[in-house]
């Protein structure tokens, strides 16, 4: 069962262990702003695959080209496409650096014919996966929730968004707090993890990939399903270009 926390105090570790943004020496955001800094590994996980829109049969198209006040746009989801596949396909160095933004940068823009990741929300297919992996490392331990204000807003109402929420249950409880709330619910929560701390999760609100944290033997299980793509990163991996 899911329960709601009043005290913040499980999520402090977190703010602790991660590296504070230097706002007057910006040099990029990376791994280490984001997430605690104890790990041995480190991955980021697409938040789902791209997609194609059957309707669109011109790839050079671009997103810009298209003005929602002169052109009805409807999607027609296709297959899926996985940014491995694009960055082969536009001849893109496929390492820890990879982003949909290095498509952008190729391009000069988002292709039409492409539609991207959620930002800030997982997949429910892909959190299936995801918590199929983390399962047999977690075992029956309490597991926290923690949503930033960033990702409350308009999915509760405005007077229960005061301060970011703090959820606990067991792994699976994940399905029950993402579809809470209004909209397509709260989904991804910005933060989660086990009592232990042996891994976490992080899924900023401005991100189509989630940071992950941990073992290299749970690395292995996450690198190893075919149904997730994970790009092995380190600490200092810039996750905005």
């Amino acid at each position: 069962m899911i329960n709601s926390l009043n005290d913040l105090t499980a999520y402090e570790w977190i703010e602790e262990s991660t590296v504070s943004v230097d706002l007057e020496n910006w040099n990029g955001g990376r791994v280490c702003n984001l997430i605690p800094n104890g790990y041995t590994h480190y991955c980021k996980i697409m938040n789902s695959t791209f997609y194609r829109d059957r309707g669109i049969t011109n790839e050079t198209l671009l997103w810009s080209q298209f003005h929602p006040l002169e052109h009805d746009i409807k999607i027609d989801l296709g297959e899926g496409i996985t940014l491995k596949e694009l960055a082969l396909k536009y001849n893109i160095p496929y390492d820890k650096k990879i982003s949909s933004k290095a498509i952008e940068r190729k391009l000069g823009g988002c292709p039409r014919y492409l539609i991207y990741p959620d930002e800030g929300r997982i997949n429910l297919d892909m959190l299936k996966e995801i918590t199929k992996v983390l399962a047999p490392f977690t075992k029956d331990q309490s597991c926290y929730f923690y949503y930033d204000i960033l990702k409350l807003i308009d999915r509760l109402p405005i007077d229960t968004i005061q301060n970011p929420h703090l959820y606990t249950g067991k792994l699976n409880d994940i399905f029950t707090v993402y579809n809470k709330g209004e909209m397509d619910g709260l989904a991804s929560p910005t933060y989660w993890w086990p009592e232990d701390r042996s891994w976490c999760m992080s899924t900023d609100y401005d991100l189509d990939f989630t940071i992950f944290g941990g073992s290299k033997q749970l690395l292995d299980a996450l690198m190893s399903n075919d149904k997730l793509e994970c790009i092995e990163v380190d600490l200092e991996t810039r996750v905005d270009e």
